[in-house]
């Protein structure tokens, strides 16, 4: 409930600062149904470049938009510019349904606020809109590009920060690394369709943004291919724990929980996204195990749980020869090994076992405590910390115990 609070105060910061920014500006506009009659010319342009969606790894992404708000901006001011931004990220999240209303919101601030600090920097360095007086407003427009990507991904890296976890140093300098390079190819983008726009008009405008939206296309291809490979994962890991219905999710609960952990505990995204598939796929050696033993409400025989220790094992060996699922292999392998030594399949103890199986198995623990069970209710969140504490030094690390502790609040 406390995460759940944190995230619509989040949401709630973001309303009033949409609501905020936009009042001011169309407050001081001059001629209203102008600045609306220039946004509406390039919504469906706009809406073209806003579906073209381009993800960053391991979080955020970036879209073709800026072109024309950029365009819109030099050649027009701000007021349009951020009608347009608003109409385009409204008008795709509605017609494709991408995303939820809040996160819509979300995008919608991020946009304004860029776009408001790409104009202070340009006016303060002497830009004026208009057709006129080319090369002395070029040094303030690349300018102000530079604030809009500095603006843009300091607030992707709050978002993140405050909703998921992600060190937002890391993710800062990692969004940077991974869109300057874009970014520098839409500021020169925007640039030529401005000069196309003022001197050939719309038609021209129009085709050149075609042409770029088709080069980009492929890009947007290859990051929808990760979120493509995690639906699947979560399909996979959904149908595994169906075969009991008092775990169904169980394996999505415990992802979230080892991200949250992994994160917490600093380290790399790359590891996290290690974490994550391998808390997602951890128990998909179940297949190999009877229902009847899954399913089981009582207290499993001794054969029938040498049985069930063998599905860390089958799982590691379904992963293992597939490259991009085989790096997670290890640790699902392992994460039944227990601090002291007792766990299985190999008796590993302490830092010898692979930081992931131990985040995973306190993971997968908190979610068993947490969940019902045909014997028992669900503990609450203070009970179930307390066993975990109990059993830290035997069964589980207890630095990584203590670290639960210390977000358990969020999850």
């Amino acid at each position: 409930m406390k995460r759940l609070r944190l995230e619509y105060r989040y949401y709630l910061f973001v309303l009033i600062l949409i609501g905020g920014l936009m009042t001011l500006t169309l407050w001081r506009a001059k001629d209203l149904g102008a600045i609306l009659l220039i946004a509406l010319q390039f919504i469906p342009l706009a809406l073209l470049t806003e579906w073209l969606e381009v993800r960053l790894e391991p979080s955020g992404s970036f879209t073709l938009t800026p072109i024309l708000l950029f365009m819109v901006l030099l050649l027009n001011g701000l007021e349009p510019a951020l009608l347009l931004a608003a109409g385009a990220i409204l008008g795709i999240s509605t017609f494709t349904a991408k995303g939820t209303w809040l996160e819509m919101l979300d995008d919608i601030a991020k946009e304004i606020v860029s776009l408001g600090a790409f104009w202070v920097a340009f006016v303060l360095l002497g830009g004026e809109p208009g057709k006129a007086r080319w090369v002395e407003r070029i040094l303030p427009f690349i300018v102000g590009s530079l604030v809009y990507l500095g603006v843009r991904t300091t607030l992707s890296a709050l978002r993140y920060y405050f909703l998921e976890g992600i060190n937002i140093l890391w993710l800062w300098r990692k969004l940077l690394a991974q869109s300057r390079t874009h970014h520098l190819i839409i500021t020169l983008a925007a640039l030529a369709v401005s000069y196309l726009y003022a001197d050939l008009g719309y038609f021209a405008l129009a085709l050149a943004t075609g042409a770029i939206v088709e080069t980009y296309y492929p890009w947007k291809l290859l990051g929808e291919q990760k979120g493509v490979l995690f639906t699947s994962l979560r399909m996979i890991a959904a149908a595994v724990d169906a075969k009991d219905p008092y775990t169904y999710t169980h394996s999505q609960r415990v992802a979230s929980y080892g991200v949250r952990i992994a994160r917490a505990m600093g380290l790399p995204e790359d590891e996290v996204e290690r974490i994550r598939i391998g808390a997602l796929l951890h128990d998909i050696g179940k297949i190999g195990v009877s229902g009847r033993i899954i399913r089981k409400p009582a207290r499993l025989e001794e054969w029938e749980m040498q049985i069930m220790k063998t599905h860390s094992t089958l799982s590691a060996n379904i992963m293992a020869p597939i490259r991009i699922l085989g790096e997670a292999a290890e640790m699902v392998r392992h994460h039944h090994e227990h601090w002291d030594g007792s766990g299985y399949p190999d008796g590993l103890r302490g830092e010898e076992i692979p930081l992931g199986s131990r985040i995973i198995l306190v993971a997968d623990a908190l979610d068993a405590l947490l969940s019902d069970r045909p014997y028992r209710r669900g503990r609450t969140k203070e009970e179930a910390l307390r066993i975990l504490r109990e059993n830290a030094g035997r069964q589980f690390d207890p630095r990584v115990v203590e670290i639960l502790a210390s977000i358990i609040h969020l999850l």
